[in-house]
């Protein structure tokens, strides 16, 4: 029992554990703000994965016509992009996470790979490996921009996790 009490004394112990509490403006809070922040974004990002399957559960006959050839590449392309970013904004509240951006890409890739598999059984729909190509490069390019603007001086992407809070709070 002994070793067992050192082992949860220590991890009480860590600077993971010990972090401050951050209470709302009028005190009522106990939640931490940052554990706030991170349950709306989860939400988020499986209230849109929820969605995309919703989308891809339309059957053949329910899609609209597209206004032209390979319009559902860019729509790929941006809708993926959005999941990428989420689930970028997601992890990036992790602070034992690094590289941030290829798990966020490994996500919005791994759901377009369950997403096509799904439309081979949805009526009138299939599977494209064209889509998945779409999928696979709107999610780059989009977290390719974020990136690029969180590491420019000055930017504002530095707040949702600055390197320096990261930095510290890792044991």
């Amino acid at each position: 029992m002994e070793g067992f009490e050192k082992m949860v004394s220590g991890l009480i112990n860590t600077r993971i554990w010990s972090a401050k509490m951050q209470l709302e403006p009028n005190g009522q809070s106990g939640i931490p703000a940052f554990t706030r922040k991170k349950g709306l974004l989860v939400g988020l990002l499986l209230g849109y994965s929820f969605v995309m399957f919703g989308l891809s559960s339309m059957t053949g006959q329910e899609l609209p016509e597209p206004f032209f050839e390979n319009q559902d590449k860019l729509e790929h392309m941006f809708a993926y992009g959005v999941m990428a970013v989420v689930a970028w904004s997601v992890l990036r509240q992790w602070t034992v996470l690094r590289h941030c951006w290829l798990w966020a890409w490994v996500y919005a890739v791994v759901y377009g790979v369950t997403d096509e598999w799904h439309q081979l059984f949805v009526p009138g729909r299939y599977g494209d490996l064209f889509d998945l190509l779409a999928d696979a490069v709107g999610a780059a390019l989009a977290i390719a921009m974020l990136e690029f603007l969180r590491t420019r001086r000055g930017s504002r992407l530095l707040l949702v996790c600055p390197r320096s809070v990261r930095a510290s709070s890792v044991p």
